[in-house]
C-alpha cells in the first residue's frame, strides 16, 4: 500500500528520520508529507509511535482528470463498498492545486456524489454523510490534473493525544511542541525547562519521549478501527509491545508559570500522560525566577495576545530578553513567537531560525545561547 503521513511545512525531514526508526523503510519526501510502500501493520505502527505526523493517509485510487465529468467518473470506477457499508458515515476533504478546478468544496462534492450514486444504483439506498463525526475520513487530493482518492487511517488528528483534558485559550499544537524538541536537539539528560508552561504540552511531550511512551498510547479511536479490514488483534499485539517498550528514565523536567489555571492543567494533563513522574510544575512568575538547576535547556512559548497594544508587546519581548541574558547564562533558549515583529525585540542574537506555522499563525522559532561571559570565553 502506498502511504501518505502528513506533517507540517517545515517537518517534512525530521519526519522521514523517525519514520526510518519507526519502520526501517525508505521514504520519499514530498511537500508537508512523506511517502512509503507498507504494510497494516506499518499503518498501525506509524499511527501508534509518530510523534510529528498530523495523520497517515493511504492511496485508494489514482487517476487523470481535467472537468468535472472525468473527476466524478473517477471516482465512481472505484469500489467504495469495500471500504465501508451502507450502514457507516462518510466524510470527504479536499486538497486542490489544479488550474481545472478552483474549489476545494466542489471537488469534495463530486466526489460524494460518485460515492453516493454507487451505493444508490447497486443497493438502492445512499450512505450518509457526516462531517463532525464520521466512521471514515476520505480526501481527495488534486494536483494540475492528476487525482488521487486518500483514505485517512487516523481519522481525528493524530495530535489529539489524548492525555489533555485541561486546556488554556491557545494551547501549542501537540506536534508543533514535539518538533520543536526535535529541533532543539535534546538528549534527554539535559534538565528541560519551560518557565511559561501554560498547560504543559512542551512538558507532556517531553516526558513522553524521554520515557519512549508511543504518543497517541492513550487514544481510544483511530480511523482504522472503523474498517472491515481492522485486524484487532495486530493492534493489541502492537499496544502490548509498545508497553513493554517504555523505559525508567527519570528526566528533569519543570515547569512554570503565574497563573494559578494553568499551573493545575499542567498537572493534570502530565498525570494523565504518566502518574508518578517526578516531573516540577511550580507556581513562578518567569521575571521572578531564578535558575533551579545548572546548564538547562529553554523552551518557551511566551502568551500573545493581538488585543494588548503592539508597544506593550515590545517592551513584553523586551523583558524577556533581558531576563534571559542577565539571568540564565549557561542555558540554550529555543522560543516560538507568533508575534514576529515583537521578537525583533528580545535584544539577543539567534543562532537559527524556522519558520513554523501553529494552526493558521505564522510563527518562528529562534534558537538563542545564552553563554557565560563573553562569547569569545566560549570557544577558548
Amino acid at each position: 500500500m502506498k502511504i501518505i503521513v502528513r506533517t507540517f511545512a517545515g517537518f517534512e525531514e525530521i519526519l522521514a528520520k523517525e519514520i526510518f526508526q519507526i519502520t526501517n523503510l525508505k521514504t520519499e519526501i514530498g511537500k508537508r508529507a512523506v511517502y512509503l510502500e507498507g504494510s497494516l501493520e506499518i499503518i498501525y505502527s506509524l499511527n501508534l509511535w509518530c510523534r510529528l505526523a498530523l495523520d497517515v493517509l493511504v492511496e485508494l485510487h489514482h487517476y487523470k482528470a481535467s472537468n468535472e465529468n472525468e473527476l466524478y467518473n473517477g471516482a465512481y470506477e472505484f469500489v467504495w463498498d469495500n471500504e465501508f457499508s451502507i450502514h457507516e458515515t462518510f466524510s470527504i476533504s479536499s486538497v486542490v492545486n489544479s488550474p481545472f478546478f478552483n474549489h476545494s468544496k466542489y471537488a469534495s462534492l463530486k466526489i460524494k456524489d460518485a460515492i453516493v450514486d454507487q451505493f444508490n444504483k447497486k443497493i438502492g439506498k445512499r450512505p450518509s454523510v457526516d462531517r463532525e463525526n464520521p466512521d471514515h475520513k476520505f480526501v481527495v487530493r488534486i494536483s494540475h490534473n492528476q487525482v488521487n482518492l486518500l483514505w485517512n487511517t487516523s481519522g481525528d488528528s493524530l495530535f489529539k493525544r489524548g492525555y489533555r483534558t485541561m486546556t488554556g485559550i491557545a494551547p501549542l499544537n501537540e506536534v508543533l511542541a514535539a518538533g520543536i524538541l526535535n529541533f532543539s536537539g535534546w538528549d534527554l539528560k539535559r534538565p528541560l525547562i519551560d518557565p511559561m508552561c501554560g498547560s504543559g504540552t512542551f512538558l507532556c511531550e517531553a516526558l513522553m519521549l524521554a520515557r519512549n511512551i508511543p504518543p497517541t498510547i492513550k487514544r481510544k479511536s483511530f480511523g482504522f478501527m472503523n474498517h472491515k479490514d481492522y485486524n484487532h488483534g495486530l493492534w493489541g499485539k502492537l499496544k502490548a509491545k509498545s508497553l513493554e517498550e517504555i523505559n525508567n528514565n527519570h528526566p528533569t523536567i519543570m515547569g512554570f508559570d503565574n497563573f494559578n489555571e494553568m499551573i493545575i492543567a499542567a498537572r493534570t494533563n502530565i498525570n494523565n500522560v504518566l502518574p508518578n513522574n517526578n516531573c516540577k510544575i511550580t507556581f513562578k512568575d518567569f521575571f521572578d525566577l531564578e535558575p533551579p538547576v545548572e546548564n538547562p535547556l529553554l523552551v518557551l512559548n511566551p502568551p500573545y495576545n493581538v488585543r494588548i497594544a503592539q508597544e506593550k508587546n515590545h517592551m513584553f519581548y523586551e523583558k524577556i530578553g533581558s531576563r534571559l541574558k542577565h539571568n540564565w547564562s549557561g542555558s540554550d533558549a529555543w522560543i516560538l513567537s507568533g508575534d514576529l515583529e515583537s521578537l525583533k525585540h528580545i535584544g539577543l542574537r539567534p543562532i537559527r531560525k524556522i519558520k513554523l506555522f501553529n494552526g493558521p499563525i505564522e510563527t518562528k522559532l529562534v534558537q538563542i545561547p545564552l553563554y557565560k561571559g563573553s562569547k569569545k570565553d566560549k570557544y577558548r
